[in-house]
């Protein structure tokens, strides 16, 4: 057992009441379309198999009010939200009236009892945040112990959400970490901090580093191509491209000063910070061992609105690997054009925020994922909130905003106060916040953002 605290004892609470329900109910399972969701409802669709269950299950990009509305919930049904329903529960009051609602979400919470409500959040308990795979898991354990086999995937999501930091668990995070490798799911290991350790060629992983940003590289497949001759580490053997696990020590080595030195040229403060932790899947297929890896395909998976491939490659379906390769070089394209697009210069920089207008440009389904890596890798100052606005496919406007961690504010409180003024929808983190709201109304949400910033500098 992880911990005896107060918020173990309403996990195990909550999964002796969901036991009882799932055998007299119809289970209705609904998560979230990025790589923590999609491994949330892989470690609940296995765990309520194992207990017999029949159940449907559906992946959303968000739960909207029109969502909500349009699930057809009755009495004799039973309602599983996932990695997303905290900030929802205002919305959820009529489903509530009708019947039980189990969340597990790690998403800033709605603070609500209702008799039917089962919500699971450590900010509710006032616990660490911890991703929702992590909770998932450590429900399923709590429903059925042979479901610590679904460790590893709690490990997955929270890679693709960001849950480490510099690359390392910490906290109630690194205590299930330490489960999973005790239990030998997980072994860990230090690197340089680049994604396609086991996927992509060493130009690649340089070219597409945005975490451990190497100035002048990022971002550039010609300058990382160069980079790595001016080293003389070969790019290829035989007619195969070299990988990061290709290198050799004295390679390795040598890549880590160049990139040290690389970033010290260019003023970075924190220039020698580009080794973190690697997190292995032990028993997984090679492509999938690297759990950041495996996240960022999960994440392109949902992203592109391929949720089936997502959660057969979660349950061990190989069959599902040759699917999503096309899926990962589709998204990584589309990555790539919407980033050449801001280092364009197609987004405007005001005094606090930074304003991108993707408009029908950029999906709404990435735009998020631009604003982080643009952060990351300075194409927009970091020192500032970035707001990025796309059309959804229902002619409203998606909003997805991104902070630094160094900025002492509450990015979710802000966008959900904006959007609530204009009439939309809002949740999300500290950081990392996302909104919906009608078209046209996108002036309106800009200047209710800078009101409320200017009001907390005050």
């Amino acid at each position: 057992m992880i911990g005896d605290n107060l918020f173990f004892e309403e996990i195990e609470k909550v999964s002796k009441i969901v036991k009882a329900l799932i055998r007299e109910k119809n289970v209705k399972v609904i998560s979230h379309h990025d790589a923590d969701g999609l491994s949330s409802a892989a470690i609940l669709i296995k765990a309520l198999t194992r207990e017999g269950v029949n159940f449907k299950f559906r992946i959303l990009k968000q739960l909207t009010e029109n969502d909500i509305k349009e699930l057809d919930i009755g009495e004799s049904d039973f309602l599983i939200l996932l990695d997303l329903g905290s900030g929802q529960i205002n919305g959820l009051k009529d489903v509530l009236d009708k019947t039980q609602v189990l969340v597990l979400d790690h998403h800033d919470p709605v603070r609500k009892e209702h008799m039917n409500l089962l919500h699971i959040n450590p900010l509710v308990l006032g616990e660490e945040e911890i991703s929702a795979s992590m909770i998932c898991y450590l429900f399923a354990k709590m429903l059925n112990i042979r479901n610590t086999d679904l460790i590893d995937l709690a490990i997955v999501g929270a890679m693709g959400d960001i849950m480490d930091e510099k690359w390392e668990l910490k906290g109630l995070g690194r205590k299930i970490l330490e489960e999973a490798e005790m239990l030998g799911k997980i072994s860990i290991e230090r690197g340089i901090r680049l994604y396609g350790r086991n996927t992509r060629p060493i130009f690649k992983s340089l070219e597409y580093s945005s975490d451990a940003v190497i100035p002048g590289i990022t971002g550039s497949e010609s300058n990382a191509v160069q980079f790595l001759a001016e080293l003389g580490i070969e790019l290829k053997e035989g007619e195969r491209w070299r990988m990061l696990k290709d290198l050799t020590l004295e390679e390795q080595k040598k890549l880590a000063s160049a990139i040290i030195v690389e970033r010290l040229k260019n003023g970075h403060e924190d220039a020698e910070d580009i080794f973190g932790e690697i997190y292995n899947l032990i028993g997984r297929p090679k492509d999938l061992q690297d759990a950041r890896e495996f996240a960022t395909l999960l994440n392109a998976c949902g992203r592109t609105g391929n949720f089936g491939v997502a959660v057969r490659l979660c349950l061990n379906d190989l069959t599902a690997l040759r699917d999503s390769w096309g899926i990962l070089e589709n998204y990584r394209k589309m990555i790539s054009t919407g980033l050449n697009w801001l280092r364009d210069g197609n987004f405007e920089a005001r005094n606090s925020i930074t304003i991108v207008k993707g408009g029908k440009k950029i999906p709404d389904t990435i735009i998020g994922t631009l604003l982080s890596i643009a952060l990351s890798s300075g194409i927009v100052d970091s020192t500032k909130i970035v707001i990025g606005f796309a059309d959804d496919e229902d002619g409203n406007l998606k909003i997805s905003a991104r902070m630094s961690r160094n900025l002492n504010l509450n990015l979710r409180d802000i966008i959900v106060e904006a959007a609530h003024s204009v009439g939309g929808e809002a949740g999300g983190h500290k950081f990392a916040a996302g909104a919906l709201i009608a078209a046209g109304k996108e002036d309106e949400f800009i200047k209710a953002t800078e009101n409320k910033l200017s009001n907390q500098v005050k």
